[in-house]
């Protein structure tokens, strides 16, 4: 072999090696900002750093319109992110752009789905396919203030956990709270807590096939007793910011979301405290959401790039409890209920005791105009109280149908 030869055999060599030991890229996309995003982009950094045969880089799009356009024209020029991160309620509008897989798939990769809250996978399987995996849930919970507990003669260690004993709590809390403030202070008009109390009220937004609003009837109980906790000074009667109120130690009640207990936690130290959200309607149902992990289908076609993302994927599924530290209670059943999380989170242990009754938004791609139909008519009734409950109801239906036939004839043609 001449020289020249020589040279080109080894160029040649040095080309498959590098080939085959060449680094995947996987673009990871995301809705998470501010402190969410800084504890993912730790959790990435660790298993770059672990997996020198794959990259994560992080992509943030915050707004679901933003992160839906990206995804469905990242599609059509296969330059779209390798694994999603996305709230469970925006992946109905893409379903068909994401690979799917069996139970029995998944557990080859390491991931037991029977592991996952039945309310939580719930909209995510069809015809015996996943095309997502759920891994935490960002669930209601009753923050209070623990100090004010005392105050009021109440035990700091009994929040309510029923419609009597938040009632009886919230009447003794009012001797102790500033003039101008309401024991439990929250905007009344949040259209997220009337589909707390729709759900506790029996209710749901829409009829099981998608073709009706349900939600009159629940709806309108749900804003009746909204009122009466209004009526009786116990929730404001205006549009109100509840946190700076809240984190001040003037109001003691916040039914919210788990992603603040880590900021009130820091703000309000030994008075903070955390339960399950009580049952104050007639169902035991608890508001809720899922940040769901899932593969656009066109860009893990390769074998390698596959195994790539569900090496990262798995690696979010073993080292979860590292996010919920971010403020999300677990979407596995076997974590919710271990004694790491007991010992390590204890506020989180606390609330995802609630897991098992756990609602989240249907499965409807138009959902979220739903809700925001619904939300218009809420101020009707609860700040400006310019008609009834069941008048605002029968109202906002009239405008859900709208949004139904239109969806359904087009879906027809």
């Amino acid at each position: 072999m001449n020289f020249r030869k020589m040279i080109l055999t080894v160029i040649m060599l040095l080309f498959v090696i590098s080939i085959v030991n060449a680094k995947i890229t996987l673009t990871f996309m995301t809705p998470l900002a501010g402190e969410d995003g800084a504890y993912m982009d730790r959790i990435i950094q660790k298993f770059n750093a672990e997996n020198p045969d794959v990259e994560v880089v992080h992509l943030v799009l915050v707004n679901d319109l933003e992160y839906k356009m990206k995804l469905s024209t990242g599609v059509s020029t296969r330059q779209a992110p390798q694994v999603l991160f996305t709230r469970k309620y925006v992946l109905p509008a893409f379903k068909d752009l994401l690979k799917t897989f069996t139970a029995q798939e998944l557990n080859q990769y390491g991931i037991d789905v029977n592991d996952i809250y039945p309310g939580l996978i719930e909209g995510l399987v069809e015809n015996g396919k996943i095309y997502g995996i759920p891994l935490d849930c960002w669930i209601f919970y009753l923050a209070y203030n623990r100090g004010n507990f005392a105050k009021a003669g109440l035990d700091p260690n009994k929040p309510p956990t029923n419609r009597e004993e938040f009632l009886a709590a919230l009447e003794a809390l009012k001797k102790i709270t500033p003039q101008g403030v309401t024991p439990y202070y929250e905007n009344p008009s949040w259209s997220w807590i009337w589909v707390h109390y729709l759900w506790q009220f029996g209710g749901d937004l829409l009829t099981p096939d998608f073709k009706e609003p349900a939600f009159m009837e629940a709806g309108a109980k749900a804003l009746r007793f909204m009122m009466e906790l209004q009526d009786k000074g116990y929730l404001p009667k205006a549009s109100v910011d509840p946190g700076p109120v809240f984190l001040g130690g003037q109001s003691t009640f916040l039914i919210t979301g788990i992603w603040t207990a880590a900021a009130f936690k820091e703000a309000l130290g030994e008075n903070f405290g955390a339960a399950p959200a009580p049952q104050l309607g007639t169902h035991k149902a608890v508001f809720g959401g899922s940040h769901v992990l899932a593969l656009t289908r066109v860009m893990v076609e390769d074998p390698k790039v596959l195994d790539a993302a569900m090496k990262w994927v798995k690696y979010l599924w073993d080292h979860a409890i590292e996010w919920y530290a971010a403020g999300q209670t677990p979407a596995r059943i076997s974590i919710a209920q271990s004694q790491e999380l007991k010992e390590k989170l204890p506020h989180i242990y606390a609330v995802a005791q609630q897991l098992p009754y756990v609602k989240t938004f249907q499965m409807f791609p138009l959902l979220s105009e739903v809700v925001d139909a619904v939300a218009v008519h809420l101020e009707d009734v609860l700040i400006t109280r310019r008609v009834t409950p069941e008048k605002a109801m029968e109202q906002a239906a009239e405008e859900v149908r709208d949004i139904l036939e239109d969806y359904w004839s087009s879906v027809k043609k």
